[in-house]
Formats: structure tokens, sequence, C-alpha cells
């Protein structure tokens, strides 16, 4: 008897639960389907190289349990993207359920063929969604662009163009003895870890309207302000006279590495350009002759500029700024040193000639943005072994640190905030507010009479601090 009594309640268990079960009949009413968007655009993407993936939502608006007939894309295998749903991926997948007022993800990407043109062109598709009564489709878009590929690449004496992209694997070297000069409107891509090594002369000669983009090769927004997307420009030691003139630079590891290079006929030459979104140092130099104007130098994870081992700088008119790092900054915005330590331990110190500042910017989060660390062949004569000097420049320092010695410091301000525009933006141009505005001296204005965009320094009450002159807009 109690066998039997098992028997029946174990079938009635399993009446209970198939009764359950939904059967999704429901195919759908004359409404169709909701989309959480109706186009799904990818930012520009090079020929052969994958995009990220994007995703859009399907919901179901009905109170009821529905089948969707089919979900495909319209191009079908010949396409160039590719959907996956609910972890199944296919261009065409039939009987896909989704439950009462529920949703599903569509998952998007692409890879982009190559073609004979320069210019980017357009790669287009669309998902075709099926239902009982309505037919309905979500646009998908992406802007392509052809490339020129450099793995382990050694360059001769050439012109990089701006016909194409470059994108460089692993690193590209200008070989020894060799000028490659990049011209106008240039842009050069970085895979991960990837660099641009100088044995040679490096001539970027960008101009206001076309400068030469240094990038990681994600071109999505999301990754236009991440750090560490590449490696870094290394100029080695023995290079020629290289100089970068309306660069942009951003995304690596490191901006530019200089390392025993220049003297003073020929130091390296920066102008007009900008370093962004680092990990570690903007601009770092060891032994080295430099000469850097109207740039900007931010959003880096250590200093903005490092001058290492002694040498010989001369910065005018630049903006160095870290306010607000998010991934956790450790550095100065301004390091300054005249020594390194031999293999034995022993110090050897290399004489800092020259660090001059001139009219420029140097401020971030930290309460003191200037840090050194020197060593004396005799405590008595230090400036034998360091010089450097803090001119008209705004220099963010606490109340406590000694500026006393003209010699380094002259005309400086240190307890003020240079009020940017919008410094979380990364516009580091000057406020109408800004106590950097006509502070500057003007015979270093006058050997640098435009600033980072063109605009005179010289039609006002005096010339501005860092690399952009404020224009305040004239009453009519």
């Amino acid at each position: 008897m109690k066998k039997g009594l098992s028997i029946i309640l174990f079938l009635f268990s399993l009446i209970s639960f198939f009764s359950c079960e939904r059967e999704f009949d429901f195919r759908g009413g004359s409404d169709g389907l909701y989309f959480s968007r109706d186009t799904v655009t990818f930012d520009t993407i090079f020929t052969s190289i994958g995009s990220t993936t994007k995703n859009f939502k399907i919901y179901n608006p009905y109170n009821e349990d529905l089948t969707i007939s089919n979900i495909s894309l319209a191009g079908g295998e010949e396409s160039n993207f590719r959907i996956n749903i609910n972890g199944y991926s296919d261009h065409n997948i039939d009987e896909v359920a989704l439950r009462a007022r529920d949703s599903l993800y569509i998952f998007v990407d692409v890879t982009v063929d190559p073609s004979d043109e320069n210019e980017p062109f357009i790669v287009d598709d669309s998902i075709r969604i099926v239902t009982s009564q309505k037919i309905q489709y979500v646009k998908l878009i992406a802007y392509g662009q052809n490339i020129e590929v450099f793995t382990q690449k050694w360059l001769g004496t050439q012109h990089l163009t701006k016909d194409k992209p470059y994108l460089i694997y692993d690193f590209v070297v200008v070989d020894s003895a060799e000028t490659v000069t990049i011209d106008p409107g240039a842009k050069l891509y970085f895979y991960k870890d990837a660099s641009l090594l100088v044995l040679g002369t490096l001539n970027v000669e960008g101009t206001k309207e076309e400068p030469v983009l240094f990038s990681g090769h994600r071109l999505e927004e999301w990754y236009s302000d991440v750090p560490g997307q590449w490696g870094y420009i290394h100029l080695l030691p023995g290079s020629g006279q290289s100089s970068f003139n309306n660069a942009i630079i951003r995304n690596g590891l490191m901006g530019i590495l200089v390392d025993s290079v220049g003297e003073s006929e020929s130091p390296v030459e920066i102008h007009n350009t900008k370093i962004e979104h680092i990990s570690t140092f903007g601009l770092l130099a060891e032994s080295s002759v430099i000469n850097m104007s109207n740039s900007v130098i931010g959003n880096c994870g250590n200093s903005s500029v490092a001058l290492t081992v002694g040498g010989e700088y001369e910065f005018s008119h630049c903006t160095f700024a870290t306010t607000d790092y998010p991934y956790g900054r450790n550095g100065k915005c301004v390091f300054l040193n005249n020594y390194y330590k031999d293999d034995n331990g022993n110090v050897q110190i290399i004489p800092l000639k020259k660090a001059n500042f001139n009219n420029c910017i140097i401020y971030g989060s930290d309460s003191v943005e200037l840090g050194t660390d020197f060593e004396y062949t005799e405590e008595e004569i230090p400036e034998a072994d360091v010089k450097y000097k803090f001119d008209h420049t705004l220099l963010k320092l606490n109340a406590s640190y000694d500026i006393s010695n003209k010699n380094f410091f002259d005309n400086i301000i240190t307890d003020k905030e240079p009020n940017f525009v919008d410094a979380k933006t990364y516009n580091y141009q000057l406020d109408t507010l800004s106590p950097a505005k006509d502070f500057g001296r003007e015979a270093i204005a006058k050997q640098f009479p435009l600033d980072l965009l063109n605009m005179s320094r010289l039609e006002d009450g005096g010339p501005d601090l860092g690399a952009y002159e404020r224009q305040e807009r004239k009453e009519e």
C-alpha cells in the first residue's frame, strides 16, 4: 500500500512539474519588440584587426512569454560583423525564447577587410529580428581604415606620411645614421607594449592644423584617456638631433625617454607638443640636453618631467599638470637629480648644468610638486653640481618650502591654483580669473610670441604663464 502511494505521489509531482513549464507559444504582436538602440556604431576599425564588443538589448514588451522566430545578420555568412545571443554565436539563429517583460543581450563585433582606399570607409549591415507579425532591424555601422603594419621594423632614411595610419607591433627602430621624418597629419598607432626606438634621427614635423599623433591602437572613445596602452618613444644614446613639433603623444607607459642625447650645439627640440595620459613619466631625461616650449604634459602617474643624472634643460611657456590621476600617482610633477650609483654602490655625480623653467605652470594634486635629489662634490660650492631656476612660474609648493634663494626661485606663485578651464577634461587653458594671467616675463614671451593655439602673447596686458594665452572676448 505504501509503495503504491509513493508511485502516485511521484507521478503527481512529475505532472505538476511539466504543467509549470512555459510553452512560449506566443509569437509577438503587431507592435513588435523594443530595442535599447536602433543603431550600433563602431569607431574607426583598422583592417584585419577586430573591434571591441558592443551590445544592445531586445525587450519583450508583452505580458506573455514569446518566441522570436529568427535573429540573423542580413549580410549572412559574408558579413564583416558577428553576433552572439545567450552565448550562442552564429549569423542565423532560430527560435529564441524571451520571457514576459524580460530582455536579452545581443553582442556584436566586427573585423574589416582591407581595401585599396587610403581614406576611412564605411562598412555596414543590419540585424534582422523576425516575429510572427513584424520584421525589425537594428543597423550596424563601422568605419574602416586601411593601415601599414610595422612588425620589428628597421627604418632607413624616409618620410612617414599621412596617406595611411601606421600600426606598430613589437617595435620600430630608426637605424643609426638614418633620418626618419614624420610628415604633418601622420598617425602612428602602437599595439600593447610596442615602442619607437631611435638610434638615428627622428624629426616630427606636424602643424597646428595637422599634428602628428602617437597613440594606442584602440580608437574607441573609452580608451581615449587610458594610460599604459603601449610603450614609449626612446631616443637612445648616440642618436642624432631629434625634434618634435606639433606632436600629440598619449596613452603610453611613458611619453619620451631621452637617454644621454644632445649637446649644447644640438639639443633635442620639443615644441608645441602635448604628452598626456601616461602611466609613469611624460618626459624622462638622463644626462641629456633638451629645449622645450609651448607644450603640455599632463595626467601622468609619476612625474610630468623627470630630469635625472644631470644635463642641460630649458623649458619656456610649458604647462605640467596632474590634478586627478585615477590609477594611483607616485611622484612629483617635476623631479630633478644629478647623480647615479655605479655597480659598486658608489655615487657618480653628473652636474645638472642648467634646468630653467620660464613662464611655466607646474601644478598637481600634491601639496608640493617639486622633487629634488642631489649630491655635491663639495658642500661649500653646490652650484658647481646643481643649477636650476624657476623664473616667473606658478609652482605648487606649501608654505614651509624655502624659496628665499633667488638663484633658484624668482617671481614665482606658490600658493594659488592656476584656475584651468576644466582640468577634469584635461583642458589646461586658463580661466579669466587665473593668477597666471599677465604674470609672465615679456622677454621670454617675445621669443615665443604665439601660444600652443597660435594665439598672440603680446597683445594684452602681459604674457600669461603656461602653454596657453588667455584671450578675453572684446566688447563690441
